[in-house]
Parts: C-alpha cells; sequence; structure tokens
C-alpha cells in the first residue's frame, strides 16, 4: 500500500508542476498555445513570481531526487523459505 501512496503522490506532484509552471508563465504575461493570454505583467523581480520559481524548484527536485531517496531506503524484505524436511 505505501508505494501506491508513493506513485500517486509522484504523479500528483508531475500534475502540479506543471500547473505551477504555467500560472508563472500567465503571471509574466506569455501567451498559451492557441494564442490565449493573461492580462498580467510581473516580472521575475515581483514577489510572487519568486515564491512560485521557488515552489517549482522544491518540486522539480522532490521529482528529481524521490524515486533515488526511494530506492536507498527501500528495505528488501524477507521471503518466506519453507523449511526443508529431512
Amino acid at each position: 500500500m505505501p508505494r501506491r501512496l508513493y506513485e500517486i503522490g509522484f504523479i500528483a506532484s508531475a500534475v502540479a508542476l506543471v500547473a505551477l509552471v504555467g500560472v508563472v508563465n500567465c503571471l509574466q504575461g506569455t501567451p498559451f498555445v492557441g494564442a490565449l493570454k493573461c492580462n498580467y505583467a510581473y516580472t521575475s523581480g515581483d514577489l510572487i513570481v519568486k515564491i512560485l520559481g521557488t515552489a517549482i524548484l522544491l518540486v522539480f527536485l522532490g521529482l528529481l531526487l524521490g524515486p533515488v531517496v526511494a530506492t536507498i531506503l527501500h528495505v528488501p524484505q524477507k521471503k518466506k523459505q519453507n523449511p526443508t524436511k529431512p
């Protein structure tokens, strides 16, 4: 069950990363596919863009290093062996 929760969290983090990048692009006035454009003109010097940029970096690092940490922390389970009968 914990592995399933890990997989769900990983996919949710990937979706959140895409959404955060879209929000930052919208805040900075970058047009979306289909020429949809938000009417904002924040720059990289504005506090909200810096906060969202930091969140993007943290989510990205979590997605990048999460599987590595999970592999390192994974303790192999002992297989049950049937005792040999004499």
